[in-house]
């Protein structure tokens, strides 16, 4: 191993526990005790940036002698920077926990350890009143950092921090995330080396090596050594390492000891459930709440995960992460709620949903759907040209392949990766479908890099014979690689081809300009769209309504490295007519949430007019929590902005019901009751295993509010939800959800959910759209249907040609409910590229129906009713 591998290896355990506010020794500057009881008022400047790995950097520069105030103005995003980070004269008492226990023991001149709060990473410092850069500048410290510091974040028991350090600092060939193969290679041999390293550290030969360094080091390795093992899902050699850490924390570090105590409850519960083969074969026993008899055959690991958790109650009661997982723990015992303590009960009534949907059943296994993944991506469409919708899922595990499901037409499917010529696509956190070069078969563009290191796309070109090329490099979309998750196909000048916008984590968007269906051309500085931004999802809409489609983009960090603290930071980019878009965000009254993630248009409330979700994503149990118990939340809420059809939108999240705090990833949304109403389905979590939140279905009640029936509907799993569909795969009328379940580690995989609709006796129609002048795929056409329904006067329901939401996607065939006794009166069709309107009357319901561009006639699609998992329903 390389000197600076292992100086690399070194870095990630010194400074694993950062975001964790474990670390309790402090960083002395300048002379005088290294430990001091700070007096009540104190004054502080501060560094926030936007990475655990780049604090350490600042830390790291800071001990090299660089000046805090020209760091701070130079490398800040806190709205402190021009003033050097001075917060000025503050009162310890008053501050948020996390920055108050972080201040503990810490003397003038000295740094505190590094602090997670949600505007990024913050080094404080405190420093003399004396000094002359502090005069006249005792401003009261910032709202924004005071108040969202309260926020609490999720501890990180997954390992994946660590591993995307270590592979960072590996060394690798030249163009090695060119390859997928190279890709794998570098993530196995930079684990296998991180692990030596540190097991070299701890080993008896290493006693006398030790001994010289603080205890807290030796900790902080056990853990590292811990979370590596996690991280592969090793659980019995990481609770070894997690006990390890706890005692030598008790022994030598005891400020460290309570976090590690709930670390270890963590691992303990998530032992429980791979011994429990949760991970393999949920069945119903992940999803909350659990029914009344349901528990593990095993339950001696979730029993240490009571005592552990109990244990931590004991000396912070007041812990809602932890009340949390020790509720969850008693459910896996079969102990929930008579043997909860009082005191920590998360009474039953909680989980409980206002209204009945009907159940869903996951018939996953049944169906031949029985792949088992990390996090990625989902498509349901229609691949092979047999007019039935197939599945493919994707994998951000660096050395696993996709998964390609051929629908058979019977209710089940079966795995044709290999066959296909995809099982070399190795990777990828989220994939779109298309038909970018119009020979009317649907393509794929996986999306790689996601929360990772740099790596190149995919573009996989349908062979419409079975098969699929990658024609990144040929088409101009390999170089140069970036990290992503996220792209939107979109005819933005009505040339009739598909342009591509792909959001990036670590440079500027991409805007590539179709140059006639074989290759593309980034035009994303001429066309005004280069800002740099941690961007988490692109949606597509022509929201103002004059025939050319627009962006939003959603951004985790904002814009640059400045522009936090200001309410928002995403980007609404209007379509200018000549291949140039102009920013208007906060012009239109859509900034955003901030920490944003999951954004797509739809016409929640049926006016005409594409409205636009923006979430947030903030990785705190505890803010999830709160929900459940009617408590106030400290994080910022996802929004959602009606169109006022004037260019501008007004916030109307309080007044449908969604201002709660979830943490969505994966999110789509479709009609699960044929209402015509549009619901919603959030996939919940983030790598850590304690971040146990149920998938949240939301109900749209006729476009005047949401309703949370997750737990009538039996769809909230538990464990985290990515990839999001929706999609009719029995034929009956009604829309499925298709759900890739896992998470971001190996040690975290799960088996994909088919959530079966138990139907509502509504109406419904299937629209395949089929453009000539306009792209073949008739992304962006538009739809309007006219009809009467039982009990409603005449209505107009709207629909946009797409796959739906910003991760996973549904087909791009409209499946439009009706409501009951439903007759269409009128289908009107807006195709963007020739700008024409195509109307058709006569329209029978309950039916799939393919309509051409520019043709009068439609042509019934036939398509047998069948039973998901096998054996012919009876017409």
């Amino acid at each position: 191993m390389s000197v600076r591998a292992k100086r690399a290896v070194w870095l990630v355990v010194l400074g694993v526990l950062a975001a964790s506010e474990i670390r309790p020794h402090t960083r002395q500057l300048s002379g005088g005790p290294a430990q001091v009881t700070p007096s009540d008022e104190v004054t502080l400047r501060v560094i926030v940036v936007d990475s655990a790995e780049e604090a350490r950097r600042i830390v790291a520069r800071l001990d090299g002698g660089e000046d805090f105030i020209a760091l701070a103005q130079a490398e800040s995003i806190d709205p402190t920077a021009a003033a050097g980070g001075l917060l000025g004269r503050v009162t310890v008492s008053t501050l948020p926990t996390v920055l108050k226990d972080a201040l503990v023991g810490v003397a003038p001149g000295q740094l505190s350890p590094v602090v997670q709060i949600p505007t990024g990473f913050a080094i404080l410092k405190v420093v003399e009143d004396t000094d002359p850069a502090n005069r006249n500048m005792n401003a009261a410290i910032p709202t924004t950092l005071a108040t969202q510091a309260s926020v609490k974040y999720v501890i990180d028991v997954s390992g994946l921090v660590e591993a995307e350090a270590v592979l960072q600092a590996f060394p690798k060939p030249a163009n090695w995330n060119q390859n997928p193969s190279a890709m794998c290679r570098a993530r196995r041999e930079s684990l296998a080396s991180s692990q030596r390293s540190l097991e070299d550290f701890l080993s008896p030969g290493k006693q006398s090596v030790r001994a010289l360094r603080p205890a807290f080091d030796a900790m902080q390795a056990h853990f590292a050594l811990a979370q590596l093992h996690a991280y592969h899902g090793r659980m019995d050699r990481a609770v070894d390492q997690y006990q390890q850490a706890f005692e030598t924390a008790r022994a030598g570090v005891p400020a460290a000891a309570l976090r590690l105590e709930e670390a270890l409850g963590v691992a303990y519960l998530h032992k429980s459930g791979m011994e429990n083969g949760v991970h393999r074969a949920p069945g119903d026993i992940c999803l909350l709440p659990l029914r009344p008899g349901q528990s593990y055959a095993r339950t001696g690991d979730s029993e240490r995960a009571v005592e552990h958790f109990l244990s931590f109650l004991k000396q912070t009661p007041d812990d809602l992460e932890v009340r949390w997982l020790l509720n969850l723990a008693y459910m896996t015992i079969g102990r929930y709620p008579d043997k909860v303590p009082p005191a920590y009960l998360i009474p039953p009534a909680a989980f409980q949903s206002t209204e009945e949907v009907g159940r869903f059943r996951d018939v996953a296994p049944q169906a031949g759907l029985d792949v088992v993944a990390t996090a990625g991506g989902v498509i349901v469409d229609d691949f092979a040209g047999s007019g039935r919708f197939d599945v493919v899922t994707s994998n951000v595990d660096s050395c696993s392949p996709l998964h390609y499901f051929r629908n058979n037409g019977d209710g089940t499917f079966t795995e044709r990766t290999s066959a296909a010529g995809l099982d070399g696509q190795l990777g990828g956190l989220n994939m779109i479908q298309t038909d970018y070069n119009n020979d009317g078969c649907k393509d794929i563009l996986l999306l790689r890099g996601g929360w990772q290191v740099p790596q190149r796309n995919s573009l996989l070109r349908n062979n419409c014979d079975g098969t699929f090329a990658d024609v990144t490099a040929a088409s101009g979309l390999a170089e140069p690689a970036t990290s992503s998750q996220t792209a939107a196909w979109a005819d933005i000048n009505n040339d009739g081809l598909l342009d591509l916008f792909v959001g990036n984590e670590d440079r500027a968007s991409q805007l590539f300009l179709n140059k006639g269906g074989a290759t593309f051309e980034d035009i994303s500085r001429s066309a005004g769209v280069d800002r740099v931004a941690f961007t988490k999802a692109v949606a597509a809409a022509d929201y103002d309504n004059d025939g050319f489609v627009d962006f939003y983009v959603s951004n985790f960090n904002g814009p640059g490295r400045r522009s936090l603290g200001e309410g928002g930071n995403n980007f609404l980019y209007r379509n200018n007519r000549d291949n140039t878009f102009t920013e208007m965000a906060r012009a239109s009254g859509v900034p955003g949430p901030g920490y944003g993630f999951a954004t797509w248009f739809f016409d929640y409330d049926n006016d005409g007019w594409p409205d636009l979700l923006a979430t947030s994503y903030v990785t705190s149990v505890d803010e999830s929590v709160r929900r459940y118990l009617d408590r106030a939340p400290n994080a910022t809420r996802l929004k959602l902005y009606k169109n006022l059809g004037d260019g501008s939108f007004r916030d109307v999240t309080t007044e449908v019901g969604l201002d709660k705090v979830f943490m969505p990833m994966g999110a789509n949304f479709g009609d699960i009751d044929n209402d015509g109403f549009l619901d919603i389905y959030l996939g919940t979590g983030n790598p850590s295993y304690a971040s146990l939140l149920p998938n949240v279905l939301l109900r749209n009640k006729e476009g005047n509010s949401f309703v949370d029936v997750t737990a009538s509907s039996g769809t909230g799993e538990l464990h985290k939800g990515h990839g999001i569909a929706f999609a009719d795969l029995d034929n009956d009328g009604d829309e499925e959800i298709v759900a890739e379940i896992g998470g971001a580690t190996p040690g975290d995989s799960h088996p994909l959910r088919l959530f079966e609709n138990p139907g509502h006796g509504n109406d419904w129609i299937n629209l395949r759209l089929v453009g000539v002048r306009t792209n073949r795929a008739a992304i962006g056409a538009r739809i309007k249907l006219t009809v009467e329904s039982e009990g409603r006067r005449t209505r107009s329901i709207y629909r946009v040609v797409g796959s739906g939401g910003s991760f996973g996607a549904s087909p791009l065939e409209q499946h439009i409910g009706l409501g009951k006794s439903a007759r269409i009166l009128e289908l009107e069709i807006r195709w963007p590229a020739s700008n024409t309107s195509q109307r058709v009357t006569g329209l029978g319901k309950n039916q799939s129906v393919e309509i051409t561009e520019l043709r009068r006639s439609y042509t019934v699609i036939e398509r047998r009713l069948v039973k998901l998992g096998g054996a012919r329903r009876p017409e």
